[in-house]
């Protein structure tokens, strides 16, 4: 019997678990592998003399690797009595990670009032692993592009100014804000939660710490406006967050969402539940936001209606030409209304009150409800029946929407 390194590597594992079951140790490689039960020889279908053959080369060649010691608590034995890695998931798409990257929220315009008035197409959004759009004055909309490395971000923009909502999302997750100036409401919530050590582009108010950002402005016509012209780059944020002495590194121990898992290529085909092959989201009369299911890729592919032209158009990243295509996509509803006072129409989102969550995903629909009790706690979807609501990996657009364009919501 010819064995590999990965039959090495599975029959030492095997040998360690069992060793550690029943509180055996090793006291030579032939005892090792006459120990093997039948039940174990049986699973991994080889014979008594194979088993001990494995057990000998395993005791040589896998002793630096994998010295015959129980199992880590983080590792678990799959169905198939391997050994199953610890889950080191990617915080935003749920794939297996492959570096110790920080997230990074990128706020971007999305104004399309005017041909003046005009931040479309933006530049470098299909690079964003989660897209999320909200709300946030005069019924205009803006996106935060979250990336789970700079080094996934491309030039990007119009970039514009921060607002809490977007900011309160990340906040748990120990991101970098990137943005042109902030609201000062959003000013509050870096100063109470000292968050100003993440915050590049943020204003002074309340003498809170401030970094300034670094940027470009690109002359995209005669009639567009000044501030719909500025952009950013990964070159460009990398230098704004060495010079604010950030590093761009963090040992993240969790997924922004729930993710179906990577490790047994889990796939979530919410089966049983509704077909969801168009949706339709209201944020505002002027601002809404639609999806088709693309059953041949399994994705949703977004429009967006513009104010300028009176027609849906499809959402396209004009560094590529390409329509925007998402894996799931998530919609929140939240009571949303305009801070108290002289506020400008600035929307707050009462994100403790939680509200109702609809998962779109393989072209279904789940219901449920959201959680959020503390800007420092992460949000959660629940199912109707109480579990945590799994998404596929993949890409994912969210959407934090206001509870008075419920009845303007649909999908079939």
């Amino acid at each position: 019997m010819k064995i590999s390194r990965r039959s090495v590597l599975r029959y030492s594992g095997l040998a360690a678990a069992w060793l550690a079951l029943t509180g055996c140790t090793p006291t030579g490689n032939a005892s090792l592998g006459s120990s093997l039960p039948a039940w174990m020889q049986k699973a991994l279908r080889v014979s008594p003399a194979d088993s001990s053959a494995a057990s000998s080369a395993a005791s040589s060649e896998a002793s630096s690797e994998m010295a015959a010691s129980s199992l880590p608590a983080s590792e678990q034995l799959d169905p198939g009595f391997g050994v199953m890695p610890s889950y080191d998931a990617n915080p935003l798409t749920g794939e297996e990670r492959s570096g110790n990257d920080r997230i990074v929220g990128v706020m971007v315009n999305n104004i399309c009032n005017s041909e003046r008035q005009n931040a479309r197409p933006q530049r470098g959004i299909a690079s964003a692993d989660l897209l999320i759009e909200s709300k946030v004055e005069g019924g205009i909309t803006r996106f935060c592009a979250v990336y789970s490395s700079v080094d996934n971000i491309p030039e990007i923009g119009p970039i514009r100014s921060g607002r809490d909502q977007f900011l309160q999302l990340l906040m748990p997750w120990n991101a970098l804000y990137y943005h042109d100036g902030e609201s000062i409401f959003c000013t509050q919530f870096i100063n109470v939660y000292n968050y100003s050590g993440l915050n590049i582009g943020g204003k002074s108010y309340f003498n809170t710490p401030i970094h300034p950002h670094v940027a470009h402005r690109i002359k995209r016509s005669e009639n567009v406006a000044y501030e719909h012209t500025e952009f950013t780059s990964a070159k460009e944020i990398k230098q704004a967050a060495n010079d604010a002495g950030i590093s761009l590194s963090y040992p993240y121990e969790g997924t922004f969402f729930r993710f179906a898992d990577y490790r047994t290529k889990a796939v979530n085909t919410l089966e049983g539940t509704p077909a969801a092959k168009s949706i339709s989201i209201t944020h505002s009369a002027s601002y809404k936001t639609s999806f088709a299911y693309n059953s041949w890729n399994k994705n949703y592919k977004m429009s967006m209606y513009s104010n300028r032209t009176k027609k849906f158009e499809s959402t396209v990243d004009e560094l590529t030409g390409k329509q925007l295509a998402f894996d799931n996509v998530v919609v929140c509803f939240a009571n949303i209304a305009a801070y108290a006072g002289d506020s400008h129409d600035v929307q707050e989102a009462q994100y403790v009150q939680g509200g109702e969550a609809y998962l779109f995903t393989r072209g279904g629909v789940q219901t449920g409800r959201w959680e959020k009790n503390h800007p420092t706690q992460p949000l959660k979807l629940y199912t109707d029946s109480g579990e945590e609501m799994t998404l596929n990996r993949g890409k994912t657009y969210f959407a934090l929407v206001d509870d008075d364009e419920w009845a303007n919501f649909s999908y079939q």
